[in-house]
C-alpha cells in the first residue's frame, strides 16, 4: 500500500512536464478514476457496518450536506461527528 505513495512524486514531476500531451492527461485520468474507485469500494463495506440506527443514519447524511453544499472544511465536520457520536454514547 505504500509503495504507490512514493511513486506519486516521480510522476506528478514527469507529468507536470507534460501536462498538455493527450497520452499524460489521459493517463493521469486513469489513475484518478482508479483511485476514486479503490476509495469507493473500500468505503461501502465500512458504511454497511456503521450505519445500523436513526444517529449513525442522521450523522451520515448531516455531513454529507454540510460538504456537499457548504464550504465547511472536512476537518470540522469530521470533528463534529466524533463529538456527536461520543455524546450519544456518553447518555
Amino acid at each position: 500500500m505504500i509503495t504507490p505513495a512514493f511513486l506519486i512524486i516521480p510522476m506528478l514531476r514527469f507529468l507536470g512536464k507534460r501536462a498538455e500531451h493527450r497520452r499524460a492527461r489521459a493517463v493521469t485520468r486513469s489513475v484518478l478514476c482508479a483511485g476514486a474507485g479503490l476509495m469507493g469500494s473500500a468505503a461501502i463495506p465500512l458504511a454497511r457496518d456503521v450505519i445500523h440506527g436513526p444517529l449513525p443514519l442522521t450523522i451520515v447524511a448531516a455531513s454529507f450536506a454540510l460538504i456537499a453544499f457548504t464550504r465547511v472544511d472536512s476537518l470540522w465536520v469530521m470533528l463534529g461527528a466524533a463529538l456527536v457520536g461520543f455524546a450519544a454514547f456518553q447518555l
